[in-house]
């Protein structure tokens, strides 16, 4: 009995040594969301560890913090969106997706049913919020505009945020309409059932109506091309925990996912979080790659709203690899 436990013991402090003997990666993500959800679950799960990697998680607010944390050299790999190494390359600086996590931006555009605006061509004249000016969903509402035939210089925009502050801000008519991500979007349908749906990128017939793609890069990991040329095999440990991630989701309910989210990262109504885990499965990447027509897809709506990228010349085929997926 005491040469078992000692048997025990030993096992148990060697695999606390393999723990720390890991390849240590430093990972700056945003909080927890449906858009990141994979990357998050692979440390929840317990993948990253499984492929040999100690990974050190840094919250991070807002996807520009993200880039400064790469380029500063505080993170090895951070969780962005893909538009941000287009906007990195049309300044001749390499940030590179290393993997898709989600094919949409899983946005919506809303209008409150006492806003009197029943469609785009009624944002005329009227307030939009985004959740900061100059950030994505500001290039998304611009790039439907367009679409719709409105320019966008025809409607002002306001800063709203997102998540909770998004839902008050169009709840109470602080803006007549509003650019809202994931279970904001939910949440607030559950509070107003008429809400106005102007655009809808959160399910595939959507995704195709608004862009003309199937699949529509947005959440990915990042890293910057020094990085990954210093250190491919960590990349590829990256990419193969994040792909388990992604299997992982496919394969469970909505009620699974949440229930490995801390309760901490609860928004605090489950009843919107499930239908908003429910509407982004099937857009969950399957694969993490990224396509040609795709990132090009990404590189028509920034250059709308960009002149630094509508101008830029540079190779798009840079903004991203698929090596490291296998």
């Amino acid at each position: 009995m005491k040469r078992a436990s000692l048997i025990l013991c030993a096992c148990a402090l060697a695999a606390c040594g393999a723990r720390t003997q890991g390849t240590e990666v430093r990972l700056a993500l945003q909080p927890p969301s449906t858009n990141n959800y994979p990357s998050y679950l692979a440390q929840w799960l317990g993948f990253y560890e499984q492929e040999g990697l100690h990974v050190t998680i840094s919250q991070i607010a807002g996807a520009s913090k993200v880039l400064e944390a790469l380029a500063g050299g505080s993170a090895d790999v951070g969780g962005g969106v893909y538009e941000q190494t287009i906007q990195m390359a049309a300044e001749g600086r390499e940030i590179v997706s290393l993997i898709s996590l989600i094919r949409s931006p899983n946005f919506a555009i809303v209008a409150a049913p006492a806003s009197g605006v029943k469609s785009l061509t009624g944002l005329r004249g009227k307030i939009a919020g985004v959740s900061s000016v100059g950030s994505p969903s500001q290039f998304y509402l611009n790039y439907v505009l367009q679409a719709a035939g409105v320019a966008p210089g025809e409607v002002s925009t306001a800063n709203i945020g997102m998540g909770a502050t998004a839902v008050s801000a169009v709840e109470h008519r602080q803006v007549d309409a509003g650019t809202l991500f994931g279970s904001a979007v939910t949440t607030l349908q559950a509070r107003q059932p008429d809400l106005v749906i102007l655009a809808d990128t959160r399910t595939p017939e959507g995704l195709k109506a608004t862009f003309g793609v199937d699949d529509y890069p947005a959440s990915c990991l990042l890293a910057t091309g020094a990085w990954l040329k210093a250190n491919p095999e960590t990349a590829r440990k990256i990419g193969a925990a994040v792909l388990r991630s992604l299997a992982w989701i496919r394969e469970h309910s909505a009620e699974e996912i949440l229930a490995r989210v801390p309760a901490e990262f609860h928004a605090g109504d489950s009843t919107a979080e499930l239908a908003a885990i429910r509407l982004a499965k099937p857009m969950y990447s399957v694969d993490g790659r990224i396509r040609k027509e795709s990132a090009e897809a990404v590189q028509r709506v920034l250059s709308q709203s960009l002149e630094k990228v509508r101008k830029a010349q540079f190779d798009l085929s840079r903004t991203y690899t698929n090596e490291f997926l296998q």
